[in-house]
């Protein structure tokens, strides 16, 4: 049956739900990207294209990133591939350093990939398939954070949560240009940029959430500030792809969720999912709004048609207009296709909206070998926000027999 994945990690080591706002997320990435011990290689995609250079784009609709496991030493990991809507592999490219891939954004025409294992970060351009290096020089850590839009391109550089955040960043008209900054209080989560001031989260190793106004045009740091927020209240995206931060109306919102026990002697969890508006001056928080129902689990969050659209997975979202008035969007999945998530063990990965269209990838289990689904890596659905109608459905296979992570970014 259908599951968020961080029930997954509840019901299975039933963990703390303390550890909030970065650690939590983190710890998710590595425990759902790794692999059983002894798991079965899988059958690859039969007739892929011959490995490129440069990628192929015509007709493309999504670009794919996918590792396999390998050695820690073996750099050469991972490749990109670009498919159909209907999953037809097009393009691939020649091996490249991608150690889990954990996302990817789009800006003017670009695609941009950071992993959680290498130190490689990349650009695809998505109309001439060419593969550039985006690293600044003598980078010498990962990367967890990403973010694009078309006026800047931003990513962290992961060192020590002690010393600070260092961030990468450049104008896109000028990708040369690259600066970079350090900001307090541990690791960046969510981004979002406004003109030219950026507003950023991070968690410091107590896992307290701080939130950060930069200047990136004088590269200041304008004011920093600790969150109030609950010990129970952390925010449930771990990939950089599914942004969890906006600015809407002169407010920044920011999804968070609290989990916790009915009561001392009853365990069972019940799961809120809030909007938290935060005033960009102060960096205070002013109000905490409560999204729907129980146990929906804010993944990611889009300003569409004047309104905030709330993401989860392929069900249902929430709408928010300008009077923070909530609205329940049910998406109109067909009842068979329904049925059939619902009786697989699955959870949502990435989110990516696209003017007035959600893109939502549902993962199966990898772990259930004797099925059919141990060739597929799981599916992207595509829905309209306006009304929830259900666009298409992309089975995405897998083209690498031991196959570790995939992330996506859309072409058209």
């Amino acid at each position: 049956m259908k599951k968020n994945k961080w029930f997954y990690i509840i019901s299975g080591i039933l963990i703390v739900i303390v550890a909030a706002g970065y650690f939590l997320p983190r710890l998710l990435l590595n425990i759902a990207y790794s692999p059983q011990l002894g798991e079965k290689e899988v059958p690859l995609v039969e007739n892929l294209p011959k490995a490129t250079d440069t990628l192929e784009m015509e007709n493309g609709k999504y670009l794919l990133a996918f590792s396999e496991l390998k050695s820690q030493s073996d750099s050469d990991t991972g490749a990109f591939y670009v498919i159909d809507e209907t999953g037809r592999f097009l393009s691939q490219s020649v091996k490249q350093d991608l150690s889990e891939p954990i996302g990817m954004t789009t800006a003017n025409n670009k695609a941009y990939v950071v992993n959680n294992r290498s130190l490689q970060r990349s650009s695809i351009d998505l109309k001439t398939g060419k593969i550039e290096s985006i690293n600044m020089n003598k980078q010498s850590s990962n990367s967890f954070s990403l973010y694009s839009n078309n006026d800047y391109v931003i990513y962290d550089i992961a060192g020590s949560l002690n010393n600070g955040q260092k961030l990468v960043y450049w104008r896109q008209n000028k990708p040369n240009d690259k600066k970079s900054i350090v900001i307090p209080h541990g690791f960046a989560h969510s981004m979002h940029v406004e003109k030219d001031e950026a507003y950023i989260t991070t968690a410091d190793p107590d896992a307290i959430t701080y939130i950060h106004h930069v200047d990136l045009k004088n590269n200041k740091v304008i004011s920093s500030k600790k969150l109030d927020l609950e010990d129970e209240e952390y925010s449930q995206t771990g990939l950089p792809s599914n942004p969890t931060l906006v600015y809407y109306k002169g407010y920044l919102y920011y999804t968070v969720n609290q989990m916790k026990t009915v009561s001392d002697t009853d365990d069972t969890i019940i799961n809120t999912g809030k909007l938290v508006k935060i005033d960009p001056k102060t960096l205070k928080i002013v109000k905490k709004i409560s999204i729907g129902d129980e146990n929906f689990n804010p993944g990611s969050l889009a300003v569409v048609d004047d309104q905030i659209v709330i993401l989860s997975d392929y069900s249902e979202a929430y709408v928010m207009n300008d009077q923070e008035q909530m609205k329940k969007l049910t998406f109109k999945i067909p009842q068979d296709q329904r049925s059939a998530l619902e009786q697989k063990s699955t959870f949502t990965e990435q989110i990516t909206v696209k003017g007035n269209k959600a893109y939502i990838f549902t993962m199966y289990n990898l772990r259930n070998n004797d099925s059919d689904d141990a060739i597929e890596r799981g599916e992207i659905n595509a829905f309209n926000l306006a009304n929830g109608e259900h666009l298409s459905r992309t089975v995405v296979k897998m083209p690498l027999s031991t196959y570790l992570t995939m992330t996506f970014a859309v072409i058209q």
